[in-house]
């Protein structure tokens, strides 16, 4: 996930490395449980039973710029095949997820390599929660309990 320009302070000065370390010591996966997605896969999100399931159609590339190419070929082959409401190929971009979300704490017991959609999905309760000081910061009203 990109670092907001008011958070970068927050992160230390070795942060890229840090991360590049993270992710080879996961094996550029996903490490949320049950999930294989890996870094630069292209395939398709697939809903079995309630929960959303990584199918790899075309085995990682070497880049994100190769993996979108890979992409962008797939879904011009299958597309007009397919009903419209068919989503189009996804490329896997693995983040990096502080789970106590301090990004002080760069501690590896504390950080965990995870796909956009496990990080995101592991983030939401934090997001909704700095979503709702915003918006009460904004209209200038308290809290009354």
């Amino acid at each position: 996930m990109p670092i907001k320009p008011e958070n970068r302070s927050r992160y230390p000065a070795d942060w890229k490395a840090i991360r590049d370390a993270v992710l080879l010591d996961a094996e550029l996966r996903c490490e949320h449980e049950g999930c294989t997605a890996r870094q630069y896969a292209v395939g398709f999100w697939r809903l079995i039973e309630g929960v959303h399931v990584w199918d790899e159609t075309i085995t990682p590339a070497d880049s994100y710029s190769e993996a979108r190419q890979a992409a962008a070929e797939l879904w011009s082959e299958i597309s007009e095949i397919v009903d419209e409401k068919r989503e189009k190929p996804t490329v896997i971009v693995l983040t990096v997820a502080h789970l106590n979300h301090e990004p002080e704490d760069c501690s590896r017991a504390n950080l965990r390599c995870m796909c956009q959609r496990h990080h995101l999905a592991h983030d939401a309760e934090h997001h909704r929660a700095n979503a709702q000081a915003t918006r009460r910061a904004k209209a200038g009203t308290f809290e009354l309990f």
